[in-house]
C-alpha cells in the first residue's frame, strides 16, 4: 500500500475530476444561506466529558460498602439515554469519560444503594464535572405509616363560627312561643305591631306550622330576633332580613323559596347537629349561614345563589347538600363536614375552604372561575375539576377527579398529598407540587396543549414529587409542559412516537422514569397508596460489565476536495459503540462496534472504516466482525490493517456488499442490514482512549490512500492530502478557494458525525435548504439551534 507522494497526489487529483451524482464545481442546489461559516468552526456536534462520582452519604452514618452509578445523558432515565456505569465506594469514586452530544446542557447523576433506594443529582455538561456524594435516606428509614382509616375527628384549620346558645321551651318567653297561626295576627317578628313583640321566639317539639312568619325584621324594638324551631316549620316562601331562623336538634325546616337581605348580626339561618334544613332555591346575600346538621337544598331547582361576601359554615357534623351551587362575588364556604354538590361554580374571588375532617363530593362539574379559590385540606372528589381565568386549586389532602382541567389557571399540591384524575388537560396552566406530593392520571394533555409548567417545590434533602401517567401524554420540546426541578415523572414514551414527552419538557433537575422510584410513605392525604419497594440492587459480580453505546449517524460527501451537492447521503452509516468498562470506569478490555450501513448515493467504490486515534495497532489483540461479505476493494483484508502505528480497522471494502441500492433515491428504498465488529485489547486501555470522539470513522474512496473525514480529523498513515488550493493544509476537510469558478471563503465540511439516527436527504436535495436551521447553527459557531437536525426540516426533501 505504500506508494511515493507524487503518484498519490496524481491518483486523488484524477479521482476527484468526476462525481458520481453531481458534476465538479456544480455545488448543488447551491442555496440562498443566511450568512457565511466562520472560518473556525469545528463542526463538532458532540462534547467529551470527564466524570467523578463520590460515593453517597446516607442517613448521616457515611457511605455503604457500594453504590451503583448511572449516568445519564438525558432526563429520561431509561437505559438507551445511560452513558456510564460502575460502582463507587469510600474512598474508591467512580470515575470514567464518555462523548455526548453538544446539544446535552445536563446529565443527570443516578446513585442506588444495596436495597434499591435510589437519588438524582443534575450537574451542567462541562469537560470535567466532579459529583459529591448523594445524601440519601434508605428505604428502610422512610417515615412510618400513617393508618388509612383514622379514628376520631383530625385537628382542623377551620375558623372558628358564630355561635348561638341552644334554647329551650323553658328559657323563652311563653307569649313568644308559637304553637299555631293565629288569624289575623302579624307574625313580623320584632316588631311592636307583631302578635307579641320579642328578641326570640320558639316553635315547640310535635308542632307543626305551615303559614307565613315574615323574618324580615330589622324592625323596631327588636331589630335582629331569632326563631328557635324544635318542631316542625313549613314556608313557601320566606325571606331573611335582620332575622335568624335557628333549627334545634329534632327540628325540621322547610322552605320552597329562600332569599335573604341586609347584614344581620347574627347568622341567617343556623342549624343545630340533629336538625334538619331543607328548601328548593336559595339566594344568599352577605349572609351568614351555619350548618351543624342536615341542610338540603333540592327539588324542582335545587339552586343555592350565595354572593357578595356571604359566609357558609359546615362543620365537622354537618351534612350539607345541594344539587347547584353558585358562589361569587367574594363568598366563602368554610366545610369540615360532609359537603355534596352535583354542580358547583366558583366565580369572582369566590372561595371554597374543604378542611380536614371535610368530605367534599362533586358528582358533575365544579369550575373555578375569575381568581376563585378552591382549598382541599380533607376528602374531596370530582367528575370534573376545571380552573380557568386565574382560578387557583390547592390540594393539601387526598383527591380524586374523572377530569381535570386548566386554562389560564394555578394548582398547588401539598407535601404528601394526593392527586389522582383519569384524564388532564393543561393549557397556560403553573403548578407546583410539594416533597413526597403525587399527582396520577391515566392521560395528560394528549390535544397537545402548551404553555404548562408542573414544577417540584422540595427541597434539595426531601423527596421528590411524583408525577404519574398511566396511559398517553403528550408534550413537545418548543410547546408543552416543562416539568422542573425536584419531580420524577413516571411516563414510557410510546414507541411509535404519537404519545411522547420530549426530552426538553424535562428541565432544571426533573427527571422521568418508566417505573416510580420515589419512596413515598403511605399516608391519609395520598389515598394510602402503597408505597415503592424498591428492587435491591446487588454489587456486580462482574469486574467488567459491556454499556451499549449511544448510536451516531456519519455522513460523506465523496467529492472531495471539490464542492460537493452536499446531500450528504454519499455514505451514511448508523454506528454505536459498547464498551466492557471496569467497575470503577477507569478501564475498556473491549469495545462493540454496532454498525448500519444506511445509503450510499454513489457510482464509486467506495470503503468505510475507523481509525481509533488513541489505540495504537499493538494494543488490539482481536478482531471479530459478523459481516461475513468482505470482498475486495481498496483494503487488503478485513480485519486490523496491517503497517499503521494506530489502529485502523475496515467495515466494508465496498457499498455494493452492504448495500443493493442506493436508499437516496425516493421510492427507491433498500432493506439495510445490521452488524458488529468487536475489538479486543491486549490490556484494558483507558476509558477516554475509546469515547466516540476519539473513533475517527472515514471513507477512503476509488484508492485506499483517497481518504475523507470530518473537519479537525487527521488521515491514517496511508492516507494523502492534496495540495489543492481549496483545501486548508491546517484542517483539509474543509472546502476553501480563494479563486477559480468555487465558491469562495466557503468553509463547508465533507462529513458529520450526527446524533441518533440521522433522516439523510434525499439525492440532490442539500442539506443547508433541507434542514430549516442548519445555517444558523453553522453560521453562529454552534451556539444556536445546536440540535437543528431534531428540528424543523423540509419534509418532501427528506429520504
Amino acid at each position: 500500500m505504500i506508494m511515493n507522494k507524487f503518484y498519490l497526489i496524481l491518483a486523488a487529483a484524477a479521482f476527484m475530476a468526476v462525481s458520481c451524482q453531481k458534476e465538479i464545481g456544480e455545488g448543488g442546489e447551491n442555496p440562498e444561506v443566511p450568512t457565511a461559516i466562520p472560518a473556525d468552526f469545528n463542526w463538532e456536534t458532540t462534547q467529551d466529558v470527564d466524570i467523578t462520582v463520590e460515593a453517597p452519604v446516607v442517613n448521616g452514618t457515611g457511605a455503604p460498602a457500594y453504590s451503583v452509578i448511572r449516568v445519564y445523558s438525558s432526563p429520561i432515565l431509561i437505559e438507551e439515554n445511560m452513558v456510564a456505569k460502575g460502582v463507587a465506594k469510600a474512598g474508591a469514586p467512580f470515575r470514567t469519560a464518555f462523548t455526548m452530544p453538544a446539544g446535552v446542557t445536563n446529565v443527570y447523576v443516578q446513585t442506588t444503594l444495596p436495597d434499591g433506594t435510589k437519588a438524582v443529582k443534575m450537574f451542567a455538561a462541562r469537560e470535567t464535572i466532579h459529583a459529591s456524594g448523594a445524601a440519601m435516606k434508605s428505604a428502610q428509614s422512610a417515615a412510618p405509616r400513617m393508618r388509612v382509616v383514622q379514628e376520631g375527628l383530625r385537628a382542623s384549620a377551620m375558623p372558628a363560627c358564630p355561635e348561638l346558645d341552644e334554647r329551650s321551651e323553658a328559657d323563652m318567653d311563653p307569649q313568644a312561643v308559637i304553637r299555631g297561626i293565629q288569624s289575623g295576627a302579624s307574625y313580623q317578628l320584632g316588631a311592636s305591631w307583631s302578635f307579641y313583640p320579642a328578641n326570640e321566639y320558639f316553635i315547640p317539639a310535635g308542632v307543626e306550622i305551615t303559614g307565613s312568619i315574615d323574618l324580615g325584621a330589622n324592625h323596631e324594638p327588636y331589630r335582629t330576633p331569632v326563631l328557635y324551631v324544635a318542631g316542625k316549620l313549613t314556608l313557601s316562601k320566606a325571606q331573611i332580613g335582620g332575622a335568624t331562623l335557628a333549627v334545634l336538634p329534632g327540628g325540621v325546616v322547610s322552605i320552597t323559596n329562600l332569599d335573604t337581605y341586609n347584614v344581620a348580626a347574627n347568622p341567617a339561618v343556623y342549624v343545630f347537629e340533629g336538625g334538619k334544613f331543607s328548601t328548593d332555591e336559595v339566594n344568599l346575600t352577605s349572609k351568614v349561614v351555619v350548618n351543624k346538621g342536615m341542610f338540603e337544598i333540592r327539588g324542582k331547582k335545587g339552586e343555592l345563589d350565595a354572593n357578595n361576601n356571604t359566609v357558609i359554615y359546615n362543620t365537622a357534623s354537618g351534612v350539607f347538600f345541594v344539587e347547584e351551587a353558585d358562589f361569587t362575588n367574594k363568598a366563602v364556604v368554610h366545610n369540615d363536614g360532609e359537603f355534596l354538590v352535583d354542580e358547583i361554580e366558583l366565580n369572582s374571588e369566590a372561595v371554597f375552604n374543604n378542611y380536614a375532617n371535610g368530605t367534599l363530593t362533586v358528582t358533575d362539574e365544579c369550575d373555578l372561575t375569575n381568581k376563585s379559590v378552591l382549598r382541599q385540606e380533607g376528602i374531596a372528589t370530582f367528575d370534573k375539576l376545571k380552573a380557568d381565568g386565574g382560578g387557583e386549586v390547592y390540594v393539601n389532602c387526598y383527591t380524586v377527579a374523572d377530569e381535570v382541567d386548566g386554562e389560564g389557571a394555578r394548582f398547588y399540591i401539598g407535601a404528601s398529598a394526593g392527586l389522582d384524575a383519569r384524564e388532564v388537560e393543561f393549557s397556560n396552566t403553573k403548578m407546583s407540587m410539594a416533597s413526597a406530593s403525587i399527582f396520577t392520571m391515566d392521560e395528560y394533555n394528549t390535544d397537545g396543549e402548551g404553555g404548562n409548567e408542573i414544577t417540584g417545590i422540595a427541597a434539595s434533602d426531601q423527596l421528590p414529587a411524583v408525577f404519574v401517567i398511566n396511559k398517553k401524554a403528550c408534550s413537545s420540546q418548543w410547546w408543552g409542559t416543562k416539568f422542573l426541578k425536584q419531580i420524577e415523572v413516571v411516563y414510557t414514551n410510546d414507541p411509535k412516537g404519537k404519545y411522547v414527552i420530549d426530552k426538553g419538557s424535562l428541565t432544571d433537575g426533573a427527571v422521568m422514569r418508566p417505573e416510580q422510584t420515589v419512596v413515598i410513605p403511605e399516608s391519609h392525604c395520598n389515598g394510602g397508596k402503597d408505597p415503592v419497594v424498591p428492587d435491591p440492587e446487588p454489587e456486580p459480580t462482574e469486574e467488567y460489565e459491556l454499556i451499549a453505546g449511544a448510536p451516531y449517524t456519519y455522513c460523506f460527501e465523496d467529492n472531495w476536495p471539490w464542492f460537493g451537492d452536499y446531500d450528504m447521503n454519499d455514505i451514511v452509516v448508523l454506528t454505536s459503540v459498547g464498551r466492557n468498562i471496569s467497575q470503577d470506569g477507569s478501564k475498556v478490555k473491549s469495545i462493540v462496534i454496532d454498525w448500519e450501513p444506511k445509503a450510499a448515493g454513489t457510482t464509486y467504490k467506495i470503503a468505510f472504516a475507523v481509525q481509533m486515534d488513541k489505540v495504537r495497532t499493538t494494543q488490539i489483540a482481536s478482531v471479530v466482525s459478523t459481516h461475513a461479505g468482505f470482498g475486495s476493494g481498496l483494503f487488503d483484508a478485513e480485519g486490523l490493517e496491517a503497517g499503521s502505528d494506530y489502529a485502523v480497522i475496515p467495515l466494508f471494502n465496498n457499498t455494493k456488499e452492504v448495500l443493493t441500492s442506493s436508499n437516496t433515491w425516493p421510492g427507491q428504498k433498500s432493506p439495510t442490514m445490521k452488524y458488529t465488529t468487536t475489538v479486543e485489547f491486549t490490556q484494558p486501555v483507558d476509558a477516554a482512549a475509546v469515547v466516540e470522539s476519539a473513533m475517527n470513522f472515514f471513507i477512503a474512496v476509488k484508492e485506499r490512500p483517497n481518504e475523507i473525514h470530518m473537519p479537525g480529523y487527521k488521515t491514517s498513515q496511508f492516507g494523502v492530502v492534496t495540495d489543492k488550493g481549496c483545501t486548508l493544509p491546517t484542517d483539509p476537510f474543509k472546502f476553501y478557494t480563494a479563486s477559480g469558478d468555487h465558491v469562495s471563503d466557503n468553509y463547508m465540511m465533507w462529513a458529520l458525525m450526527i446524533p441518533g439516527d440521522f433522516r439523510y436527504p434525499a439525492e440532490g436535495k442539500d442539506i443547508r435548504s433541507v434542514y430549516k436551521y442548519f445555517m444558523t447553527w453553522a453560521a453562529s459557531n454552534g451556539t444556536q439551534h445546536i440540535e437543528w437536525y431534531d428540528e424543523e426540516a423540509d419534509e418532501s426533501r427528506i429520504f
